[in-house]
C-alpha cells in the first residue's frame, strides 16, 4: 500500500535509537536511556501493539518484558491488544490496567489495530501459521515489528517478508535467540568437535506435559474465533 500515509509520528520515530529500542527490547538500548527515571514525554513515547497475547504473548513479552521492565516501560505505551480469543484479550487488558492504570483498546480483526494512528511498532505472537500475513501486513501499515519465531512456515514467505522490510525501510526482528545463545553455540561446538563420542541418539522433548497430544474432536468455544483462528490455514 505505497503512500498510504504521510510523514506522521510513526516515521519520525523509526529511525531513531528509542524507535528501535521499542522494538528490539532492553537489549538494544542505548546506556543513556537505561539511567533516565522518568517516562518520556508522550509525543516521544512510542505506541506499541500486540497481535496476539496468549500465553507467550501475555506472559512473556507484555507482562514480563513490557509492563515489568522499567526501561522499556517508561519508553512506550501499549495502545492496543488484538488476539481471536477473548479470554486472553481480557486478561491481558487487565494486565495493562493493573500497571499502567490505563484502559486499552482491544480488536479480534489484526487489520482493525493496524489502523490506529497512535501505533509505532507490534509484537506478534500468533499461532505460526499467521505470521507472515500480519507481519507484511503491519509493515505495509509503516510499522516497525518483531516476529515471533518460527517467522514463517515456508522460504517463499520468509523471502516476501524481507523484501517487503527493505521495501519500507522497517525494524524488523525475529525470536530465534537460541540459535545464537552462548550455550546454545556451546552444545553444538561440543558435539561437532567430537567431545561427547559418537552420538548415536537424540532424544526430543515438548515443553509441557501433554503438549501436541491429539484430543477428541470437540466444539470450539464462544470465547474463540475459530475460523479467524485458522485464518491461511
Amino acid at each position: 500500500m505505497p503512500g498510504k500515509r504521510t510523514i506522521r509520528r510513526r516515521d519520525v520515530l523509526k529511525g531513531t535509537a528509542t524507535g528501535l529500542a521499542a522494538v528490539s527490547l532492553p537489549s538494544l538500548m542505548p546506556r543513556v536511556l537505561r539511567a533516565e527515571e522518568d517516562k518520556l514525554p508522550a509525543n516521544e513515547r512510542i505506541g506499541i501493539g500486540f497481535i496476539g497475547v496468549g500465553d507467550l504473548g501475555r506472559r512473556h513479552h507484555l507482562n514480563n518484558r513490557v509492563l515489568r521492565d522499567p526501561v522499556v516501560n517508561r519508553q512506550v505505551d501499549v495502545v492496543g491488544l488484538c488476539d481471536v480469543d477473548r479470554n486472553h484479550l481480557d486478561e491481558s487488558a487487565q494486565l495493562v490496567f493493573e500497571r499502567t492504570g490505563r484502559r486499552v483498546d482491544t480488536y479480534k480483526d489484526y487489520r482493525h489495530l493496524l489502523e490506529r494512528e497512535d501505533l509505532d511498532a507490534v509484537f506478534i505472537v500468533t499461532t505460526d501459521h499467521w505470521h507472515a500475513l500480519t507481519a507484511i501486513a503491519a509493515m505495509e501499515a509503516g510499522l516497525d515489528v518483531y516476529c515471533e519465531k518460527p517467522l514463517t512456515l515456508t522460504i517463499e514467505e520468509g523471502r516476501k517478508i524481507a523484501d517487503t522490510a527493505k521495501r519500507y525501510g522497517t525494524v524488523f526482528q525475529t525470536g530465534s535467540q537460541q540459535r545464537s545463545n552462548e550455550r546454545f553455540r556451546l552444545a553444538c561446538e561440543l558435539v561437532r568437535n567430537g567431545k561427547l563420542g559418537p552420538i548415536e541418539r537424540i532424544d526430543t522433548m515438548l515443553p509441557s506435559p501433554g503438549a501436541g497430544e491429539w484430543v477428541p474432536e470437540q466444539t470450539p468455544p464462544a470465547h474463540l474465533d475459530w475460523n479467524m483462528w485458522l485464518g491461511p490455514a
